[in-house]
């Protein structure tokens, strides 16, 4: 059964059904996809050797004899783990033919590294209560990327099937453990205190636009009752003694709250309004996904956001002079461009209020990301601020509409890639700090070179950063990103020799930057991947 996964990519080719053509080269190898796996892995081992577990690392001891439990779940742990490792090499080939696996493929190297840890602790552990914790953070990141990975499209069976193969692994290992399910309740927390922040800004744009009028206070009253219920999300997520249970309960009185609202507020025609809905809208349906709710689709708010988009693209000319347009090196395609930019948004109102299902509306966004992306082709080079800044809340309201339909992004997202890579300049700035206050008190044989190490890497990881911002092209970026890597794992291998107090601080800035180096590389090297995936027929 599991060993079926190992053939998924083999089968991709073959079949002619589904979504996509035949796939050509991947983003990784094999071994490069087991060698990024290992390193995450060996990141997570030496973060509870240098002290930053959350579950005491207790050795095997013989003498008090191994649980039934642990007897249990060792099997069990070690099939994941394989299942896990194949699943990921599987996905890693057949990126360039389902595309919307691109934006999930760090997760798999996640789950894939988490799992191999796990069954590495199963083997020199005898008491199962060891384990728990980072089975339960396993738990949580499986079962996201499970949801996700349930709205790709046109996957082969036999992946389909090692996925339901995983899922019922981690059932049984939870069966087994005694635990419930789990989410990333950091995660969302993350995301349910940033709504709190945007219902404020909503509060304070109400007062600014509306005045003091009747209507007016009751969109405070009830903006005012929506951040309250989402402020304790945010609390009950970071206190372990309430339940996934206790969290959508809350979360759907939130939602109860905040839907009638919205409806009220779109009808008010305000761009400031409007901003404080689309990212509320985004934010309401990330924290949606974070609990693994059943996926649905507010009908309503997509054909607000289509309107939105609309309004944006119109917005867009406002601030665009003619001069400017034609003077663009595109310019002979502008006109063009932009018809087919309203046209694609009215086809997908159209089809939304015809009650069109799920697929149908897919497959019309998918010809709205394909105009967006000739529109920004287009119009990107106008030079005017104004005019730019149009265009990013032209993408900001396509990533609304997208995430609204619950389906993964398949283009390169250089937001999320500016984030990563300013968290990637921060942490490495602090591990210069900490390595310079280790080294000057316990001077070593390889002072001098690890001091460089990390001095390189503070530089390098600020140039990505500020080449993403510019705007550089992601394919010039692919050198950067691999020297970056290696100077990290050279680094590493100085700081695990550490052994003083300084150790701890080390631990934790590492166990951080090995993750995101390692997303980073990933999105920038399967950009640089020619994307080949057809998109239907329209008719």
């Amino acid at each position: 059964m599991l060993a079926s996964i190992g053939l998924a990519a083999s089968s991709v080719q073959a079949q002619g059904q589904g979504q996509g053509v035949p796939a050509r080269r991947a983003a990784y190898t094999r071994d490069d996809t087991r060698g990024l796996i290992d390193d995450y892995s060996e990141s997570l081992q030496n973060g509870n050797r240098f002290g930053n577990s959350r579950r005491p690392d207790v050795p095997n001891n013989p003498g008090a004899g191994i649980t039934a439990e642990m007897r249990q779940i060792r099997p069990l742990i070690h099939s994941f783990a394989e299942a896990a490792s194949q699943l990921t090499y599987s996905m890693n080939e057949q990126i360039t033919r389902f595309p919307g696996l691109r934006s999930l493929y760090s997760d798999a190297l996640t789950v894939s590294a988490e799992a191999i840890g796990l069954d590495r602790h199963a083997a020199q552990l005898s008491d199962h209560r060891s384990l728990l914790d980072d089975f339960e953070q396993l738990d949580a990141d499986w079962q996201e990327l499970a949801y996700k990975l349930q709205n790709v499209r046109g996957l082969p069976a036999e992946t389909r099937d090692a996925i339901s193969d995983l899922t019922a692994l981690d059932q049984q290992i939870r069966k087994a453990l005694n635990t419930q399910p789990q989410i990333n309740r950091q995660d969302l927390a993350l995301e349910a205190a940033g709504l709190a922040g945007d219902l404020e800004n909503l509060q304070e744009d109400v007062s600014a636009e509306l005045g003091r009028t009747q209507q007016a206070q009751q969109y405070l009253i009830q903006a005012g009752r929506s951040r309250q219920q989402i402020l304790a999300v945010v609390a009950m997520s970071r206190d372990s003694q309430y339940d996934t249970a206790s969290l959508v309960r809350e979360f759907k009185q939130y939602e109860a709250f905040w839907q009638p609202l919205a409806a009220k507020l779109q009808a008010e025609d305000n761009r400031y309004l409007e901003r404080d809905i689309r990212r509320i809208s985004l934010s309401t349906s990330k924290i949606h996904q974070l609990l693994l709710l059943p996926q649905s689709v507010d009908k309503a708010q997509l054909v607000y956001m289509a309107a939105t988009l609309k309004k944006d693209i119109d917005d867009f000319f406002s601030r665009t002079p003619l001069i400017m347009v034609m003077h663009l090196p595109k310019a002979s395609r502008a006109l063009a461009t932009a018809d087919q930019f309203y046209g694609v948004c009215e086809h997908f109102v159209d089809q939304v209020n015809r009650g069109e299902g799920h697929d149908e509306l897919v497959d019309s966004f998918r010809y709205i990301e394909e105009a967006d992306h000739g529109f920004t082709d287009v119009y990107a080079a106008v030079n005017s601020d104004k005019a730019v800044a149009s265009l990013q809340r032209i993408e900001q309201t396509v990533a609304t509409i997208r995430t609204s339909l619950h389906i993964q992004r398949e283009d390169f997202d250089r937001n999320a890639a500016i984030a990563l890579a300013a968290s990637i300049a921060n942490l490495t700035e602090q591990l210069d700090i900490a390595t310079k206050q280790w080294l000057a008190n316990d001077n070593q044989s390889f002072t001098t070179q690890c001091r460089q190490e990390t001095a390189t890497l503070v530089s390098q990881a600020t140039a990505i950063h500020n080449d993403l911002v510019r705007g550089v092209p992601v394919s010039q970026l692919q050198r950067e990103i691999d020297l970056s890597y290696d100077h990290w794992r050279t680094a590493y291998k100085y700081l695990v020799k550490c052994q003083t107090e300084d150790r701890p601080a080390l631990g934790r800035l590492s166990g951080r930057l090995t993750p995101a180096l390692v997303e980073l590389r990933t999105m920038i090297s399967q950009s640089t991947v020619e994307q080949t995936a057809q998109r239907p027929v329209r008719r």
